[in-house]
């Protein structure tokens, strides 16, 4: 008897413990035996032929709303419109990124006449009447020997005076460049220095031009821009 009452008090803690587990393990199996239980009820399982279980999920839809949701318009906003009026106006006007309607300076051909002889720029070209070879600033245009000379574009008449081998000269700011007209007829001028010219207003009549008497009857005429010679043919329309 002593045996027995010595076992167990070297053993009673031990003892003790397995039964708390034991009787926990016991709590955690009706545990999960009622939670399995309740879901049965919910839904029933169904076990395929690979072993996976699967519940059935209820088929009713859960409502969702949701407010203040933007509706789309039907018309274009007007920033596209904008853009695609542009785009056609630009296509109209040849694609050039300048206004359709763009004023183009007028020009009138100040004698009648064809060029006989066209601005050579850096290349020397032989003078009949002077017998040597020179650059030819500008443009000869033929015309008759009372021909009117006209002032190709609006200006001002900014200088007015005799040369030695052009005869008198008549000059017209048209704001970028300088018009030149040579060989005028001093007696027939119409304008004075300061007067403000119109496209085909008449400056005078035609002269003689000393430095090219050699030729027919003619007009020489030269245009500067920024003090340098240009070809006067770049601006005839």
């Amino acid at each position: 008897m002593n045996r027995i009452i010595s076992f167990f008090k070297g053993k009673g803690f031990y003892l003790a413990l397995s039964l708390c587990i034991l009787a926990a393990a016991g709590s955690s199996f009706w545990a999960i035996r009622n939670v399995m239980q309740k879901l049965g009820e919910g839904g029933t399982s169904q076990v395929e032929q690979g072993g996976t279980q699967q519940w059935d999920i209820p088929g009713a839809q859960v409502e969702e709303k949701v407010n203040d949701v933007p509706k789309p318009s039907a018309r274009p906003s007007q920033g596209s419109q904008s853009q695609s009026g542009a785009g056609a106006q630009q296509g109209q006007a040849g694609g050039s990124g300048e206004p359709a309607d763009a004023a183009v300076p007028s020009f009138v051909k100040p004698v009648a006449g064809q060029i006989v002889q066209g601005f050579s720029g850096e290349e020397l070209v032989y003078n009949a009447t002077l017998g040597d070879w020179r650059t030819h600033n500008g443009v000869d245009m033929s015309c008759a020997a009372d021909a009117a000379v006209k002032s190709a574009v609006a200006g001002k008449v900014v200088n007015m005076y005799e040369d030695g081998l052009w005869g008198q000269v008549v000059e017209v700011d048209a704001g970028e460049t300088v018009w030149r007209y040579t060989g005028l007829d001093k007696t027939t001028l119409k304008v004075n220095t300061g007067d403000e010219l119109e496209a085909g207003q008449m400056i005078g009549k035609i002269g003689e031009t000393m430095a090219e008497t050699g030729a027919e009857t003619h007009l020489h005429l030269e245009v500067l821009k920024g003090g340098n010679y240009v070809d006067p043919e770049h601006y005839f329309q």
